[in-house]
């Protein structure tokens, strides 16, 4: 199983999404950015540098979501989420086609990798993600 960790990185209350490049295992599909964890290296530290690499972004670990475990076929991974706040950088796109900025509705009308889709239809994550993201309980 690859274990790769994503950012559900907020700021004003949305939520950044990266559309995949036509040469990834989901093309044109939106994900939460992020990569594979290194061998050497604590799942933090790799959502920390994955979007360094990806988005030219420095951001810092809020809380961690309830990781997914999804069978693609092609591979299995576990999926670790991490609500990020963005702290510096200008966004640059080094590994996507596009990026925008959702809220926690609009995320159900993307489409959304199948792993990170399972991960905001999870109710203990999508509370928190709710919580972080400033809007109110229903």
């Amino acid at each position: 199983m690859i274990q790769v960790t994503c950012a559900i990185i907020i700021h004003q209350g949305k939520i950044l999404v990266a559309q995949n490049n036509e040469s990834s295992d989901h093309p044109f599909q939106w994900e939460f950015p992020g990569g594979k964890v290194k061998s050497d290296e604590a799942e933090k530290e790799c959502i920390v540098r994955e979007i360094v690499e990806e988005l030219n972004l420095t951001v810092e670990v809020q809380v961690a979501l309830t990781p997914v475990e999804y069978d693609y076929k092609i591979k299995v991974i576990r999926l670790i989420p991490f609500i990020c706040e963005w702290v510096s950088g200008n966004l640059k796109l080094n590994d996507h086609n596009a990026v925008k900025w959702v809220t926690i509705d609009e995320l159900d009308e993307l489409e959304l990798a199948e792993a990170d889709k399972v991960l905001i239809q999870m109710p203990e994550n999508r509370y928190r993600l709710k919580k972080y993201a400033g809007e109110k309980m229903h």
